[in-house]
């Protein structure tokens, strides 16, 4: 049986090679960011390739959970580092396809569908085609991505508040999940929820 890999794919329109970070963009769903391997560095290359099919980033929804913790051989932050060097691209998710095994393509717009019809996901999917647990952690550093201008040269690199947004409404929506088991686990065994109330006074 072949090995499925999770956030790998192939633009549509060129054949080139890509690494989903981003399956969505808030408020345009019909686009996501990705990386174009082919275009990397010999040594980014390795590191981003090696980065995706650890088992880290494969138990990850998304590849930039895994990327925002982990350091390129400089010794540079593995996504700061892709979105300060314009390697972001903002593409439409329909030139997407998916290639989780040389069997396998899908186009990643049709997963979003599919995943949004069934209410799995508010801003980015949580699954992926070979049907792996979901898996999110919410994000700690919007505000520590350096400002990468969106030029002539490159209109399709994300810009820093749309790289920012993108991480606050994953975030919240990761949020959002964290609460709801909560109020499960509460139904549950009613005893675990908190009570409200001054703490009784010690007595002398």
């Amino acid at each position: 049986m072949a090995k499925n890999t999770k956030h790998v794919g192939k633009l549509v329109n060129t054949q080139r090679r890509v690494v989903v970070v981003f399956r969505e963009v808030p408020n345009e769903p019909e686009n996501c960011l990705v990386v174009d391997t082919d275009a990397l560095p010999d040594w980014m290359h390795d590191d981003v390739i090696n980065a995706v099919e650890s088992p880290g980033a494969q138990q990850s929804a998304n590849f930039y959970e895994y990327a925002q913790r982990q350091m390129f051989t400089d010794g540079s932050n593995m996504l700061q580092a892709l979105h300060r060097k314009g390697m972001l691209q903002k593409v439409a998710t329909d030139n997407v396809a998916l290639t989780p095994n040389a069997s396998q393509k899908v186009l990643l717009s049709e997963i979003n569908n599919i995943l949004r019809d069934e209410g799995s996901i508010a801003v980015a999917p949580a699954k992926d085609p070979n049907q792996m647990d979901i898996a999110g952690k919410p994000v700690d550093a919007v505000n520590e991505i350096a400002p990468v201008p969106q030029t002539t040269e490159n209109p399709g690199v994300i810009d820093n508040t749309d790289l920012a947004k993108n991480m606050i409404a994953q975030a919240e929506q990761f949020e959002s999940e964290a609460k709801n088991l909560k109020e499960q686990a509460y139904e549950m065994d009613p005893s675990l929820k908190p009570r409200r109330g001054r703490p009784a006074k010690a007595t002398a």
